[in-house]
């Protein structure tokens, strides 16, 4: 069975020790990750015909749902982090960053900072500069001093910890956003829920495997995220430990939905149960 995500990430690591560590193996399954570097609506078009049995994207099924990509579902997350951002010290809150310069890229972390300017009704051309930047241009963002705050993925823990920011809460902490999970087709749950519950029970075991085995964890990233050398992933798998999580919360799902449909203009409210389906999850907790 294929599983595809778009690049390597800290995220990622269950999917990587699945494999790695034999967890899939023994489910029975065998599943091979590849690294493809399509749009979100292709990866879901590719898994809706079949070309591709998973993906590892909750947010990615939020939008299939919000856009009409086609019927997918999410099944388990694998990390999840209720910090939207890091801020200097002086910033305690969200609602701080009015009138402040920040760094996003050009995915979760701008449309985050808009649905931040809908929250605060703040006009997001003249309430808060937003600069776009690359990995290299926010890892410098954090010395320099004109910059309040640096929206983006956990690979920048490390360098917010350096840096001497610190991360911000969501004003609401029922909110959250799922990094990365484990996703299918309406039709594979269908057709062969006996390979997707393997495949979950894999992903499950695979990510309590990692909050306590640090070395072997450190090693399969170093493997697999060649961008970040041997202190990043050690700080950063250090950091993300307890963001490792299979569980999907309602708020989180809200909350991507919101983030989301704001961005784009096409917002509605979901449950969870529009997008995921989690009783494949509820039985392979429930059999630890």
């Amino acid at each position: 069975m294929l599983l595809t995500a778009r690049a390597p990430a800290m995220s990622f690591l269950p999917f990587y020790a699945a494999e790695e560590e034999g967890f899939f193996e023994k489910e029975g399954v065998r599943v091979r990750l590849l690294h493809v570097r399509a749009p979100k609506s292709r990866i879901v078009q590719l898994v809706v015909e079949g070309e591709i049995d998973f993906y590892t994207s909750i947010s990615t099924t939020v939008q299939s749902i919000l856009q009409g990509w086609g019927e997918v579902r999410a099944l388990c997350a694998t990390s999840a982090s209720i910090h939207p951002c890091a801020a200097r010290v002086e910033i305690k809150t969200l609602a701080d960053l009015r009138g402040k310069k920040v760094m996003s890229g050009g995915g979760r972390s701008r449309n985050e900072i808009l649905w931040l300017c809908h929250r605060y009704g703040w006009n997001p051309h003249t309430d808060i500069e937003i600069v776009p930047g690359e990995l290299a241009d926010r890892v410098k963002a954090f010395s320099d001093p004109s910059f309040a705050a640096v929206f983006g993925r956990a690979e920048y823990l490390f360098w917010i910890k350096k840096g001497g920011f610190h991360l911000l809460d969501y004003p609401d902490l029922e909110r959250g956003w799922p990094g990365a999970g484990l996703a299918t087709s309406v039709n594979l749950i269908r057709k062969d829920p006996d390979s997707v519950q393997r495949v979950v029970n894999g992903v499950v075991a695979s990510t309590e495997f990692l909050k306590t085995h640090r070395d072997e964890a450190v090693a399969i990233a170093k493997r697999h995220i060649t961008h970040l050398d041997q202190e990043a992933i050690e700080a950063n798998f250090d950091l993300m430990r307890p963001w490792y999580t299979c569980e999907i919360s309602s708020g989180a799902i809200k909350h991507q939905a919101e983030v989301l449909g704001i961005a784009r203009g096409e917002y509605r409210p979901l449950e969870v149960e529009d997008i995921a389906d989690l009783s494949f999850l509820r039985r392979a907790t429930k059999r630890e």
